[in-house]
């Protein structure tokens, strides 16, 4: 309603942020990050070729395509087709032909940085010793991440698997808990100081509470409370640490009494670097059981999938080019699959701007506005800020955050609970 109130029958909607907008933290991730991550890849292909001569040749051709496409991006040329096999192809082809601007710094944001990570795909399923599952150029910083984690990850289940009820308090900490998770930002964790008084009482992580610039909790913790044999969705967001978290959170959804299914939805293909893959889902149970302390939870975790308690799903949709309000005309069947959820937790960064389709909207705009009618079942958004789509929030209060430590805003050091209920 908010919707068709504010958008169909007032102000047009905004513009997408493209990078044209220089004086935005979109316009430095094209001009300086992106590039990062391109010449990061074609460093590690080419340090496999000189290691081993069989997958020299592939080596070769991965690094010239992927350096050609840094070359056009830092000259901001127009995005070209992709090429090879993938079900995805065509819609992605048929989307970028339909831009304005197919330039680098002028197309959509959105769809330039999810552009290039289906082309990086493209590139490596293009070779014979690259291709995914077998091979997953981010595996390795998503393995050091995991790993590095463990010592934090054991502290905070220690305090979990010692709660014995499941109240509306313990339901609020692991919520934030999984918020929190999405800054990746391992020095964070020594500001919880989890105690089992702490996650009874919810009090936890409650020193980062100023920091959550529009907090629904208190809305996500009642829809919880108020279910019954309730089927809970959560679109998941990075591996390792922020995995771990929001596996706590599916605990004590499950503990709870009111949860009887969670669904996770992960990408079907290596994604933003550390998005989490089956395959990360796997080898995250498959660490945490080698890990003493962690044995318990991974134990406990395989048994809720066996018994179908804990459902892993992914879907090209995740990965494709749309915003999440056209989903119920692009992906019917993934839509269908939502609307059976009785509440959906999307997280992250990528995943919020998928939601208000990273368009350049006012701060205090309504979350349920910015959603431009996506709403197949209660939403919400466990986001910690790193990027310029902001909404649902004081204005004033983000304008001053951003004329006086702007970086602070692009670092994961504000966050966002925002719900369409």
């Amino acid at each position: 309603m908010d919707y068709i109130k504010d958008v169909l029958f007032g102000s047009p909607v905004p513009d997408k942020l493209t990078g044209q907008h220089t004086d935005t933290f979109c316009y430095l991730s094209i001009k300086d990050r992106h590039p990062v991550t391109i010449t990061k890849i074609i460093d590690q292909v080419f340090k496999m070729g000189l290691a081993d001569e069989s997958v020299r040749e592939d080596t070769k051709a991965v690094a010239a395509k992927l350096s050609r496409i840094k070359t056009r991006l830092q000259t901001n040329k127009e995005l070209e087709p992709l090429e090879g096999e993938g079900g995805d192809v065509k819609q992605w082809n048929t989307a970028l032909e339909s831009l304005p601007d197919k330039t680098w710094f002028g197309a959509p944001w959105l769809f330039v940085e999810c552009y290039m990570y289906r082309y990086i795909h493209c590139v490596l399923q293009d070779t014979s010793h690259f291709q995914y599952p077998h091979f997953d150029v981010f595996r390795d910083e998503k393995q050091k991440g995991l790993v590095s984690s463990l010592s934090n990850m054991s502290k905070i289940w220690s305090s979990l698997s010692d709660v014995t009820m499941v109240t509306r308090d313990v339901i609020a900490t692991c919520i934030k808990l999984s918020l929190w998770g999405n800054k990746t930002d391992l020095s964070l964790l020594e500001h919880f100081n989890l105690s089992v008084n702490d996650v009874q009482s919810g009090t936890a992580v409650d020193q980062n509470d100023g920091r959550i610039l529009s907090n629904d909790l208190e809305k996500v913790v009642d829809c919880v409370m108020n279910l019954e044999n309730g089927h809970v969705g959560i679109v998941l967001d990075n591996s390792g640490y922020e995995l771990f978290s929001d596996l706590c959170l599916v605990d004590a959804l499950l503990r709870s009494g009111r949860v009887t299914m969670v669904t996770l939805h992960q990408k079907s293909i290596p994604w933003f670097v550390s998005d989490v893959t089956q395959c990360d889902f796997d080898s995250t149970l498959s660490d945490l059981f080698g890990y003493d302390e962690l044995k318990g939870f991974s134990e406990r975790l395989s048994s809720y999938k066996s018994s179908s308690k804990l459902v892993t799903t992914e879907h090209p949709f995740w990965t494709s080019p749309s915003p999440f309000c056209e989903m119920r005309s692009v992906a019917p069947d993934l839509h269908d699959q939502l609307l059976k959820c009785d509440l959906v937790l999307f997280k992250g960064d990528l995943n919020y701007r998928k939601l208000v389709n990273d368009r350049t909207w006012s701060y205090d705009t309504k979350f349920g506005t910015a959603l431009e009618g996506f709403s197949p079942t209660k939403v919400c958004a466990l986001r910690t800020v790193k990027s310029d789509s902001i909404v649902g929030c004081d204005k004033e209060r983000v304008e001053k955050i951003l004329s006086e430590d702007r970086d602070s805003m692009f670092c994961g050091s504000y966050a966002l609970i925002s719900t369409n209920f």
